[in-house]
């Protein structure tokens, strides 16, 4: 099985949600080892593997396992996970760039490191204060999305933020919803999809009274929309649903292996058509 580090355990967040407040929910951790994640082209799959103090990083061919390149890093990193379906990410569009989050994040501070993957080498590292997790990376691959844990417990409060991977600062403020900017969510991240120029990453919540939305980033812009879904007193199916985009990318799918399509969100107007109950 592969090494999971994670500030929620999948079984402990399907028995309580494991929530956390701000447009949102726990980040899943970091993958070392096994299927690592692969490039847009599906060709190159990188894996990271943490040992004694450094991390070896490999790029390995998908066609046939040969490993192109490899390089070690200082300090415990691994591949970002996205969402507790075991999606991972942290390769840009154009599959120059690689970002590792912390495998060992304490509440003090988080590291980040960014390489180049042709030839595969460390380009920057950095460490934030506080405890944060990787999220998604912006078509350019200059700007970071990161969570913010801002308070600490089963329930803790944190902020979706920008980090400029140039810099290693954060970028403004926490980016919320404009149409609802005060409102709080909470919830567990189960499915990911992004759109094909990578200029929108989309989430699905499981929130902890059994109500679910979409998260839906606008990568390109900072910016974001929350879309509720229908449905109630339903966490555990919600765990059992993904997400995906039409080819043309003006509908987002919701569907569950066995009972088919369950809702579209239209990506333009954010509104939700609902198909069936998870």
């Amino acid at each position: 099985m592969p090494r999971l580090i994670a500030f929620a355990l999948v079984p402990f967040a399907l028995a309580t949600g494991a929530a956390a407040a701000a447009l949102g929910g726990p980040s899943p951790g970091v993958m070392t080892g096994w299927d690592g994640a692969v490039d847009a082209s599906n060709a190159v799959r990188y894996v990271a593997l943490p040992g004694a103090g450094t991390t070896a990083v490999a790029a390995v061919r998908t066609a046939d396992g040969r490993v192109l390149r490899y390089t070690t890093i200082r300090g415990a990193l691994g591949i970002p996970m996205v969402a507790f379906d075991g999606t991972t990410e942290g390769i840009s569009r154009d599959g120059k760039t690689l970002v590792l989050a912390d495998a060992g994040a304490s509440q003090n501070q988080t590291r980040f490191a960014v390489l180049r993957t042709a030839p595969l080498r460390l380009k920057k590292a950095f460490t934030l204060p506080g405890r944060w997790s990787y999220d998604a990376l912006s078509p350019d691959a200059q700007t970071m999305y990161a969570i913010q844990y801002v308070s600490t417990g089963s329930n803790p409060r944190y902020n979706v933020r920008a980090v400029s991977l140039v810099t290693g600062k954060p970028l403004g403020g926490a980016i919320v919803d404009k149409r609802d900017p005060d409102e709080e969510m909470n919830g567990s991240p189960w499915s990911r999809a992004r759109s094909a120029d990578a200029s929108w990453a989309y989430t699905l919540y499981a929130k902890p009274n059994g109500t679910a939305f979409v998260h839906a980033l606008d990568t390109a812009h900072r910016r974001a929309v929350c879309i509720d879904l229908p449905w109630q007193s339903t966490p555990q199916a919600i765990s059992a649903v993904r997400l995906a985009l039409e080819s043309d990318g003006r509908s987002l799918v919701l569907s569950k292996p066995g009972s088919g399509r369950l809702a579209i969100v239209d990506t333009q107007s954010f509104k939700v058509e609902e198909l069936a109950k998870p």
